[in-house]
């Protein structure tokens, strides 16, 4: 008894719950039920027949806002309430016994929808078929008993064709929405694993601080804690707009800023209409992070760091060069280079692309992708 009220309740809660798409797909339903049957029946009209085409017309009308009333206050729920409690056979009669129903109901209204005054002229019991060599044409006459079943057995077809679209797209709407599940949580274990990877490069930078200053080092840890108390806010969502990131890079940058001196030169050029653009998050704190480790620290000359975040029409670019000189000591990984490729991919897929460019005495990073107008 419970599990019979909590199934209608069910069914009645998701009546009322519908999407863009499926509000889409019940309007072709309804031009395409209208179509189908003003086509159907023009063999049985002659030429000179207009105002029969007009009354035919009404009634597919008619005859189309209940089939789509039926399909979506009886069918609709029972087949999401199907879909989502699995394939059984219990289940499967059950849905066998909605669609003919659906469809009894459908042939009594499209059978006695005739009876009326206004619409008695296209009454199917006794039809003509058209035949231009022919002046009788081919005469046909139904029983009331026998154009029930005729009509019951024409919409029940259609209903299993419609319930057949209908969990098709609801499998593809799963499949959908399991992808993005999946990407996203992909996207997160991606900035996850960059924290490792920056604690690293950060205590390396404080532990080298200590042994030329230790009031700046005492300074530096203060800068760090007030970077990670931003990190670890910045680093749950898996993606933020340019200028959280640039926020985030400029506690970075105080930090590095104290142990390198006039070794580290910025110039920073972020147009205003891409600060709110999105990418992955701590994608630009790791770009910088890779610019000062290999290009800057290794050598004792200054060295200079040019951040750089345009539009082109609909893209817009964000690029990081650095001077480089002196080999460092330590092999880089590639993972924060490799780590935003891989969440650019998983985003943007096509769309986006990360280009790397080394010479004589500069390296370059360049990152295209699409640009948001409503952002």
């Amino acid at each position: 008894m419970n599990d019979q009220l909590s199934y209608w309740r069910q069914h009645w809660q998701l009546c009322w719950h519908t999407n863009r798409s499926y509000r889409i797909g019940q309007l072709l339903t309804f031009l395409l039920f209208v179509s189908f049957y003003l086509l159907y029946s023009l063999p049985f009209m002659q030429d000179e027949q207009n105002g029969l085409v007009v009354i035919f017309f009404i009634r597919y009308l008619l005859e189309a806002i209940c089939f789509v009333l039926v399909s979506h206050f009886l069918l609709r729920p029972s087949l999401k309430i199907f879909y989502q409690r699995g394939f059984t056979f219990g289940a499967g009669l059950k849905l066998g016994c909605w669609l003919a129903v659906a469809a009894l109901l459908l042939a009594l209204f499209s059978t006695f929808i005739s009876f009326l005054p206004a619409l008695s002229s296209t009454d199917m019991q006794q039809v003509t078929l058209v035949n231009k060599d022919s002046v009788e044409g081919l005469q046909m006459q139904f029983s009331l008993a026998t154009l029930v079943v005729m009509m019951w057995l024409m919409h029940l077809s259609l209903f299993i064709f419609w319930s057949l679209l209908y969990l098709g797209w609801q499998m593809r709407q799963s499949r959908k929405a399991l992808q993005q599940e999946m990407q996203q949580a992909r996207l997160q274990q991606l900035t996850n694993q960059l924290n490792p990877h920056f604690l690293f490069n950060a205590l390396n930078s404080i532990r080298a601080l200590i042994f030329e200053d230790q009031h700046k080092a005492a300074d530096t840890v203060t800068q760090l804690a007030e970077l990670f108390r931003v990190h670890l806010q910045a680093h749950l969502r898996p993606t933020a707009s340019l200028e959280e990131e640039w926020q985030l890079c400029l506690h970075y940058l105080k930090i590095e800023q104290v142990r390198l001196e006039q070794r580290l030169q910025l110039e920073v050029r972020l147009a205003d209409d891409v600060l709110q653009q999105r990418l992955p998050t701590l994608c630009l704190l790791t770009l910088l992070e890779n610019a000062v480790k290999h290009g800057i620290s290794p050598n004792a000359a200054p060295g200079s760091i040019d951040i750089s975040a345009l539009r082109h029409g609909n893209r817009w670019q964000l690029q990081i060069i650095n001077t480089v000189g002196a080999k460092t000591s330590c092999q880089g990984t590639a993972t924060g280079l490799s780590n935003c490729r891989k969440r650019l991919q998983l985003m943007y897929g096509d769309q986006a692309s990360i280009s790397t460019k080394q010479s004589d005495s500069h390296f370059t990073v360049h990152l295209e992708l699409p640009y948001a107008p409503s952002l």
